[in-house]
């Protein structure tokens, strides 16, 4: 076996046991990111960011394009978030692929507190953990 296959093989056995949640105006990325075998869910339109924050995301990892407005509640709910704000290109496939590849390379089904992480055109994401 090639070591790209066996990469691509750990990265869909690994990407297999999480569940992120997509904000409603990154919604296209489901599919993508539902083909690289990680479970998604949106929250319904209209609702309010502490609704979200409330309801869907404690102990979760949130793909946003709107991170400034959810800061407040990482460290409450110990949302993990991932922000698309700094990407030019929104190519829902190429974004999701991005979105796949940071979750490994930051191990953030692992994380056990917020956190946020900038996603960067040039790949050189930004991690930061959240602390009170």
């Amino acid at each position: 076996m090639s070591d790209k296959v066996l990469v691509s093989a750990l990265k869909t056995v690994a990407m297999s046991r999480g569940t992120i949640i997509v904000d409603e105006n990154l919604q296209d990325l489901r599919h993508y990111l539902t083909n690289l075998n990680i479970r998604v869910r949106l929250p319904p339109q209209g609702m309010s960011d502490k609704e979200i924050a409330e309801d869907y995301l404690p102990n979760r990892v949130f793909v946003t394009n709107n991170s400034k407005d959810f800061l407040k509640f990482a460290i409450i709910y110990d949302i993990g978030i991932v922000a698309t704000e700094n990407i030019k290109s929104k190519n829902p496939e190429d974004l999701a692929e991005m979105i796949s590849d940071a979750i490994i390379d930051y191990s953030l089904w692992g994380q056990k507190s917020g956190f946020i992480l900038t996603l960067m055109n040039d790949g050189k994401h930004q991690f930061k953990a959240l602390t009170d």
